[in-house]
């Protein structure tokens, strides 16, 4: 029988050697290495169209109950809301029946279809930190594209800070996105939601000027200035479009054509709270609103059970129009509303104010 000791020395000795190989060895790829930012190999081509962007909330009726053809037919890109991120990063969309009709109703009247994500802002500062975790994602996002015919993604995420490094990391996903969607003979999109610019800190400089080639267009969010301490404060005048245009495009150098501006098609009060007492356009007209002014007195079931009135701040046709000019005289790339299923579906319509309005230019 051999000896047991020299055998235990033997045993220890190998394990030590392959401790040591191993110490030696490049190791492999894994989520928690130190990040490199990826190159861009393939940038977005160039945005030659006035777009007419339209965002699709899963909690709508999106049939041609809840939003008619004629509607649809005035824009030509739907993006679904919101695919979200998990604990686990992949992505998960509410409603799938709801996408999959919006889908088959949009390709069948000629409107691309995007599918735009968000979520909770730690999960995407550390799925956007690390190539594998990126990885998980990226996988679980285009197996959606492919299930359901998408066009293109729309990053809703709200959003990338300086504060966290985080807008470190979404470059670096913005950069794999572009390099997948824009490469020869896939032709989708990528687009991404922005803060207005307003108000310069983290979250304006979380989107960094190298985002600017990865991205078809940015979908400015010029809406949501509203105060609930200091009352007549409309949250989406005609200078908060014109501060956007002006901090993007002349102070930041994003390309005009990648500019999108924003349009709500609801209103906000202002000097009060806004739980329960933000209204949809169609809410307002409902109501009473003139569909030509820009505020209303309204009450809402929400907020005192209904039996107090109060001012109400939305885009009536005439701002809505002059808007759209703005954007076109502007030369940029379109405007973009959120959202759809507030809007009326009538000569009210404010999707129809700004497409007569493009139409009316073009003559």
């Amino acid at each position: 029988m051999p000896d047991m000791k020299i055998l235990r020395g033997t045993f220890l000795i190998c394990i030590l050697l392959l401790a040591l190989h191993s110490c030696g060895e490049k190791p492999v790829v894994s989520p928690d290495d130190p990040e490199i930012t990826p190159s861009l190999a393939y940038a977005a081509p160039d945005n030659n169209n006035f777009r007419r962007v339209g965002y699709f909330p899963y909690y709508r009726d999106l049939s041609s109950a809840g939003i008619p053809d004629s509607t649809l037919l005035r824009l030509d890109v739907a993006c679904f809301a919101f695919a979200e991120i998990q604990p686990d990063f992949t992505v998960k969309v509410p409603s799938p029946n709801e996408l999959y009709n919006l889908v088959r109703r949009c390709k069948e009247l000629g409107v691309k279809v995007f599918l735009s994500f968000n979520g909770e802002h730690s999960i995407y500062a550390r799925m956007v930190s690390k190539k594998g975790y990126r990885s998980v994602f990226i996988n679980s996002l285009m197996e959606l594209v492919q299930r359901y015919g998408i066009d293109g993604i729309d990053n809703d995420w709200e959003y990338p800070s300086t504060k966290d490094g985080s807008s470190k990391g979404n470059l670096s996903l913005m950069r794999e996105l572009s390099n997948i969607l824009h490469a020869p003979g896939v032709n989708k999109y990528l687009t991404a939601a922005i803060t207005c610019g307003k108000y310069v800190g983290s979250y304006s400089n979380g989107i960094l000027d190298e985002v600017y080639p990865c991205v078809d267009w940015f979908n400015v969010m010029t809406y949501d200035d509203f105060s609930t301490t200091t009352a007549g404060i409309h949250h989406s005048p005609m200078e908060l479009l014109e501060t956007g245009y002006k901090y993007w495009v002349e102070t930041r150098g994003m390309p005009p054509a990648k500019f999108v501006g924003g349009i709500p098609i609801y209103g906000r009060p202002s000097g009060m709270t806004q739980s329960g007492t933000i209204l949809t356009y169609k809410g307002i007209i409902e109501q009473g609103g003139d569909p030509d002014k820009n505020q209303a007195e309204v009450t809402s079931s929400s907020y005192n059970n209904g039996k107090t009135k109060y001012t109400v701040y939305y885009n009536g046709r005439p701002l809505v129009r002059k808007k759209t000019r703005f954007c076109m005289d502007k030369g940029v790339g379109g405007i973009m509303f959120w959202e759809a299923g507030q809007d009326t579906h009538d000569g009210t319509s404010l999707i129809k104010a700004a497409y007569d309005e493009i139409f009316k230019q073009q003559i």
